[in-house]
């Protein structure tokens, strides 16, 4: 990793794409994005470091870059962070064994292949912005590819592809597909995150995880994502109207055995981290 960060930069489609064409990160930083990243490629494809060099990449691009954390756009002037240089640090791995999948969900949810788990957190979309296209620069340096792209914010063409289409991001189709996805899980314990500025309002997610057993909501009073506490501009970099309100409620729904239920609920709340309500009684401060 030292030598990596010694390494000099070499401009290439990082720079070209998302310090040039767009301003995502100052072009310094991004030669160095470019020149770490083919040498991850170049010297550890298909070793046990690759996935972890990768990872301590995205997580230094994200020290320096000029978003407001979503990559839908960038900031008109450059953030302060994004003069700091770009230093790779060794991520912080969790201890024990683990597997990654990549799959569709509705697909995955029951299956021999996820296999049967204490517990299983699902946080699904909140609205129609698809994950990969929030993130689309991250996912263009782990594939380190050279998309075409579209737009201001230079997305990955592929992105208007309708093959990539996910039911979640859909409002007609989420909810069907969030209560397939829970009823099938094996899993003693379902976790789900959401917020009330979403398609599925606190009384419908309570009903999508019935089937489960017993159903408990924590609420916790949040700030909301800080482009919409920032508000929309038209593109001379004008504000267009007024921000409505700065804070939402973040929901966690915990679904399961009573006990189970009752146990993890009781920690959050006595730790004084939210408000908490056990189906059918109405939300109550705590």
């Amino acid at each position: 990793m030292a030598r990596l960060n010694r390494l000099p930069g070499r401009p290439g489609y990082v720079t070209a794409t998302f310090c040039e064409h767009a301003r995502y990160f100052r072009p310094e930083n991004g030669a160095r994005i470019d020149a770490v990243r083919a040498a991850i490629q170049r010297e550890y494809a298909g070793s046990d470091l690759w996935p972890l060099l990768l990872v301590s990449l995205l997580e230094a691009a994200d020290r320096v870059d000029s978003t407001t954390g979503l990559q839908m756009a960038y900031l008109k002037e450059w953030a302060p962070r994004s003069f700091t240089p770009l230093v790779l640090r060794p991520p912080e791995l969790v201890p024990g064994p683990g597997r990654a999948l990549r799959g569709d969900a509705c697909r995955l949810a029951g299956t021999a292949e996820l296999g049967p788990v204490d517990l299983a957190y699902l946080d699904p979309p909140y609205n129609q912005h698809r994950y990969e296209a929030n993130y689309h620069v991250w996912e263009t340096i782990v594939a380190g590819d050279e998309p075409p792209h579209y737009g201001v914010a230079a997305k990955r063409q592929d992105l208007r592809e309708p093959d990539g289409r996910s039911p979640f991001n859909s409002r007609r189709t989420m909810p069907d597909a969030l209560r397939r996805v829970v009823a099938a899980l094996d899993a003693e314990l379902v976790v789900l995150s959401y917020n009330n500025e979403s398609w599925l309002d606190f009384d419908e997610l309570r009903d999508v995880c019935a089937p489960r057993g017993d159903v408990c909501v924590l609420a916790f009073d949040s700030p909301r994502y800080v482009g919409a506490r920032i508000g929309i501009h038209n593109p001379a970099g004008r504000r267009v109207g007024r921000v409505s309100h700065l804070r939402n409620t973040e929901y966690v729904v915990l679904a399961g055995p009573p006990r189970r239920v009752r146990a993890m609920s009781r920690a959050v709340t006595a730790a004084g981290l939210g408000r908490t309500t056990v189906r059918p009684v109405p939300l109550v401060t705590v």
